[in-house]
Order: structure tokens, then C-alpha cells, then sequence
């Protein structure tokens, strides 16, 4: 089961003591050790973290609880991966070192930063069969981002604008307060939009020395911690959901030749269509049981640009329809909303 590091809990308990709850009465259910809290050297399941912020939103009635979280915490880069970023020569430097080296954070964490035509965008999304159902973890991670963008460069960042998948938690314009800038709902991706120039800027604390230290450390255990599979896995899932998953962005990730990659992956049995095929089965199969998502959002989800192809395919893997699949097998509460 993917994890994440306990610092993603900086600063939990002293926001539940603001609304007069006790932090052991949300770990408690969870199975989720109080030591681990804001420790770096412990981690606990990622979906644990989602349900934990879910359910707090709600028992606090704090609609936006992963923004104010993500106030009190700052970032909670801590260890090599903030090292590694404010040592960096850039921000972009930076924002790029970060992407490469957050399964040392979180397997589950996904960013892509794309630059043009004067813009630069940074994505985020999560290895969840269904981000769209995490909006706490998802809203609290945009604005780290904007927030560590700012220690980076030494002043607060104002992005152009920040996109969301999910609809708005409350009051839209309640958004400006914490984001200083337009946010839009239910878009494609979630993301920060900023200006191109921002990933020019030096950071503040660049060490070149240091900057090459820790980069070595973290390349050591790289390659001791992931295999290839792991690796084309997690890059699969991250690209899913922008339609753009194939050999070949999928080695770009990887910084290899396709070429390069298919032969790598045919040395361990893999074919990576198959591959991919599989794992867009296994994540479909989970959606359906477990969300209630439309059919329609599951093809997005899933890469598909026409949601007939996900029926076909659908038809393909289980010899019935998506609707049939999950009136058959889904969550009897799931399978009521649904109807």
C-alpha cells in the first residue's frame, strides 16, 4: 500500500484543538499511531491520510480544512526533499528535482510541470483510482506547492490562477483568501498556473555543493527502492488521466529512449500495452465497486477520450457493461446513489 510521511500531519493536532477536538479520537479509528504525527521517520497509509482530512472536514464542518491546514504547516518539505529544493540554483531547478524525487515523500504524489508560450503550469494529482473524491488532500497540496514556491524564491507567490477538478467547498469566492488569485472548478486538472518567469528566479538558499550531495543520496537510493515496474506503474497512473499515457511519455518521464524502455521491460516478460491495459481493468474494476463516479468520468479517469471506448473495452475485460458491473458487484450504498 502506497504511504506517505507523517510530517504530511505538521500542525494536525493544533488545528483539531482550534475547533476543540482531540487529535486521538481521528487516529484512533484509523489504527493510525499518534508518534507517527509530523514524524519524518514514520509513514502511514495514503488513503488513511485522504480519509482522515475527509472525515475531519466533516466533523469540524470546516470545508476548507486542507487550506487551513496547509496555512499552519507552511511546507511540509522536510529532510532531503527540502534540501534538495532550496539549495537548487532556481525555482525551476527546484520544482523539477522535487518531481523527480517525491516517491521519497509520497509514491502517491504525482507533479508535472509543463512551460509555454510565457506560461508555466504545475499539475497535481494522486495515484487514487478516484482523485475527484479527495478535494481536502488535493486543495491542501495545490497550495503547499504555492506556499513552498514562495520560501523558494524568498517572497509569497501569486499565481496566475489555480485550477481544480472537484467543485468548489463552500463559498467560491472564499478561495481568494488562500490562493490570492482566480481558482476555477471543475476544470480537467488540478493545478497552479504561473508565469514563466517565476521558474527563472533563484532561489534564496542555492548551494551548489550541497545541491549535488543530496542529489546523490537521493539517486543511491533511487535505484535501491524502485524497480522499473514500480516506476512505469506510477508514471502510467499519473498519465492516465491527461490522455497522454503512452511508451513514449512514459520513457520521457523515465528520461529514456521508448526504445530503450520496451526492451528493458521486455527483459522482466512486460509488454507495456498489456501492461497498461491491465492496469486501466484493475482501476476500472475499483471505481465501479467503490465510487460513484459517472461511467463517463471513469473513460476520463482512465485516459479514454470517447466514453464508448471504455465501454468497449469494459465489454472486453468483464463480458457485460459498466452499469451492469457495478449493479452486480459495486457497494450496495454506492449502487442506491446510484440509481
Amino acid at each position: 500500500m502506497d504511504s506517505i510521511r507523517g510530517t504530511a500531519l505538521l500542525q494536525y493536532r493544533e488545528l483539531l484543538a482550534e475547533h476543540g477536538m482531540r487529535q486521538r479520537d481521528f487516529l484512533a479509528p484509523l489504527q493510525i499511531d499518534q508518534d507517527v504525527v509530523g514524524n519524518f521517520g514514520k509513514t502511514l497509509p495514503y488513503v488513511h491520510l485522504v480519509q482522515l482530512f475527509e472525515g475531519s472536514a466533516h466533523a469540524l464542518s470546516l470545508p476548507r480544512f486542507g487550506l487551513e491546514l496547509a496555512l499552519l504547516q507552511g511546507s511540509t518539505l522536510i529532510g532531503p526533499l527540502s534540501h534538495l529544493a532550496s539549495s537548487a540554483p532556481t525555482v525551476g531547478h527546484a520544482l523539477v528535482a522535487v518531481i523527480r524525487y517525491m516517491r521519497h515523500y509520497s509514491p502517491t504524489l504525482h507533479y508535472r510541470l509543463e512551460h509555454r508560450a510565457g506560461q508555466a503550469q504545475l499539475y497535481f494529482d494522486n495515484g487514487l483510482p478516484s482523485a475527484e473524491q479527495t478535494p481536502q488532500i488535493i486543495e491542501k497540496s495545490v497550495l503547499g506547492a504555492q506556499l513552498l514556491i514562495g520560501e523558494l524564491r524568498g517572497t509569497p507567490l501569486r499565481p496566475r490562477a489555480v485550477t481544480l477538478r472537484h467543485a468548489p467547498l463552500g463559498d467560491p469566492g472564499g478561495y481568494l483568501r488562500y490562493f490570492n488569485c482566480p481558482v476555477l472548478f471543475s476544470q480537467s486538472h488540478n493545478s497552479l498556473v504561473l508565469s514563466a518567469e517565476v521558474l527563472q528566479e533563484p532561489c534564496i538558499k542555492h548551494d551548489a555543493t550541497l545541491h549535488g550531495i543530496v542529489r546523490h543520496f537521493l539517486e543511491n537510493q533511487n535505484i535501491t527502492c524502485d524497480s522499473l515496474r514500480t516506476q512505469v506503474e506510477r508514471n502510467i497512473q499519473a498519465l492516465l488521466p491527461y490522455q497522454r499515457c503512452t511508451l513514449e511519455q512514459v520513457a520521457l518521464a523515465l528520461g529514456l529512449n521508448p526504445r530503450t524502455l520496451q526492451r528493458r521491460l521486455a527483459i522482466d516478460g512486460i509488454d507495456f500495452e498489456a501492461y497498461l491495459d491491465n492496469i486501466r481493468r484493475l482501476q476500472a474494476q475499483q471505481m465501479l465497486r467503490r465510487t460513484s463516479l459517472t461511467v463517463g468520468q471513469i473513460a476520463s479517469e482512465l485516459g479514454y477520450r470517447r466514453t464508448t471506448s471504455f465501454c468497449r473495452a469494459h465489454l472486453r475485460w468483464f463480458a457485460m457493461t459498466p452499469l451492469e458491473h457495478r449493479r452486480l458487484h459495486g457497494d450496495p450504498a454506492i449502487v442506491a446513489q446510484c440509481n
